[in-house]
């Protein structure tokens, strides 16, 4: 969040093209000028800045930029205390400016104005040192890149369900962008924290704390529009205060005003053709759990996404993957033995025609009657069809692993077929194993017939599974004929 606020903060202090004046004084007038008018477009009329206005003054070779953040947040209810964001950053070539220096307040403050009866919501943040500074080019005609380090970070959040603490020793980011053409920039970025802590302590007294030795994340966004953030970003101002007003109320059906339809619509539309796809991934390493009286460790968790439209389909998928499992819950002996190792899990979602999916969207925000919507999401099935997935999955036990992949094709309700590939190898290990130890006993009669059903291929089994029609085959043999039959029961009424 830090990373994307700086940025976001960065691009208005100097999108505006650079003054061409001969005074310091009088091109630091002519480029705050620009610069307020040029947020002020972004924002739109609907939103009042107050005292939260940018400006600009001579310094050195450069110039410095202050953007005062006290005071109330329109109409939303917050409140910010703290000092302005500073940059100083000097003309450089063409349009390009090097960012020399861009501060975030320390401490900052937000607090929300209560409702009746319930306690004020707050957050809290704290940096004991932070260095950030960059090339930019607001052109979009050259690249743009962005460094920053941050030191004894600190954030405390407090809201009707609880509180939250996060503290991060160090910090070191880097993002930036390149044209893409046609307007549009890739961008990217990474960064790696040390000594990562997060604490959750609901009103109950159940507390929550995970840390983690290190955390790396690393994202890329694809085509981002920049001539469409204005749009984007004065949709979600016309939506936030409304949001805010409604939290904690329960919403009726119908309960939507024509305000708010036009919000959402608004919104929609607006972040339709913002970007092209975004991919991330997150890392963390030495991972320790506390709830209570549960705990645990990881060596490492790694949790990814991804998300594009090729061709106009919708493409979505999620990575997630887990290495050195412990828990001093597990008993010393056989089950910690074969705890499992690693463990990865990719499920993908495709085959989704991407604007007939923002029309469906439009028509539910504008439609009173939910089943009438349902049905028409099941007419996208038919222009697809719906893919739904695992690109890998992969359990680990040492002794022997688990891989497979499948894909299921959904062309409508009652016309869904599928393919899967799993392939083991020391199961012949893990059977032996089952039949000589108690803990494990229960599960042996499972894996024999797990591999009787298979194909054996030296130490290695497979299974060939299909759906269709149905049924589920694997390696050709119909599992109905495996199971037990059960004699229908009569239905009860209103209970098929």
């Amino acid at each position: 969040m830090s990373r994307a606020a700086l940025l976001f903060l960065l691009a208005p202090l100097l999108a505006a093209a650079p003054a061409r004046a001969d005074a310091p004084a009088e091109a630091a007038d002519v480029l705050q000028q620009q610069i307020r008018a040029w947020i002020a477009d972004l924002a739109g009329p609907a939103v009042d800045f107050g005292s939260h206005v940018v400006t600009v003054t001579p310094e050195g070779e450069g110039f410095r930029f202050e953007l005062p953040l006290a005071g109330p947040v329109g109409s939303t209810g917050w409140r910010i205390t703290g000092d302005p964001v500073i940059a100083t950053a000097r003309h450089l070539d063409a349009d390009r400016w090097a960012i020399q220096s861009l501060t975030l307040p320390s401490p900052l403050r937000l607090e929300q104005r209560p409702a009746p009866g319930a306690r004020p919501g707050s957050w809290t943040m704290q940096v004991a040192e932070q260095q950030a500074s960059g090339v930019f080019d607001p052109t979009l005609a050259t690249g743009s890149s962005f460094d920053m380090t941050l030191s004894g970070y600190s954030s405390f959040r407090r809201t009707q369900r609880g509180t939250e603490s996060t503290t991060l020793y160090h910090y070191t980011g880097h993002a930036g962008w390149q044209p893409a053409g046609e307007g549009r920039v890739n961008a990217s970025g990474s960064g790696e924290g040390e000594d990562l802590a997060v604490s959750t302590e609901r009103p109950s007294g159940r507390k929550v704390t995970v840390t983690a030795a290190t955390a790396r994340s690393t994202w890329r966004v694809q085509r981002v529009a920049f001539d469409r953030l204005g749009a984007a970003v004065r949709s979600i101002g016309r939506l936030v205060p409304a949001a805010m007003q409604a939290a904690g109320k329960a919403a009726a059906p119908g309960s939507l005003t024509p305000e708010d339809r036009a919000r959402l619509r608004d919104l929609v539309l607006a972040l339709s053709g913002l970007l092209g796809g975004m991919e991330q991934e997150t890392t963390l390493e030495k991972v320790r759990l506390d709830a209570g009286g549960i705990s645990g460790t990881l060596d490492r968790l790694s949790i990814g996404e991804q998300t594009a439209a090729p061709d106009g389909m919708l493409d979505a998928s999620l990575h997630l993957s887990m290495q050195g499992i412990d828990s001093p819950l597990i008993p010393k002996g056989p089950l910690r033995d074969y705890l499992p190792r690693r463990l990865a899990f990719t499920p993908r979602l495709s085959g989704v025609p991407a604007n007939d999916l923002i029309a469906l969207l439009l028509r539910a925000i504008d439609s009173d009657d939910p089943k009438a919507v349902l049905e028409e999401a099941g007419g996208l099935l038919a222009k697809g069809p719906l893919k739904a997935g695992v690109d890998d999955v992969l359990l680990d036990f040492g002794a022997a692993t688990l891989k497979g992949s499948g894909t299921m094709t959904i062309a409508a309700a009652n016309d869904i077929k599928g393919t899967a590939q799993l392939v083991a190898t020391g199961l012949d290990a893990l059977i032996a194993r089952a039949g000589s130890v108690p803990e494990l006993a229960g599960s042996a009669p499972f894996l024999i017939l797990l591999k009787g059903i298979g194909e054996q291929h030296g130490d290695t089994v497979v299974w060939n599974i299909g759906y269709a029609d149905g049924h589920t085959k694997v390696n050709g043999t119909d599992l109905a004929t495996l199971l037990p039959s059960e004699r229908p029961r009569p239905a009860r009424p209103h209970h098929p």
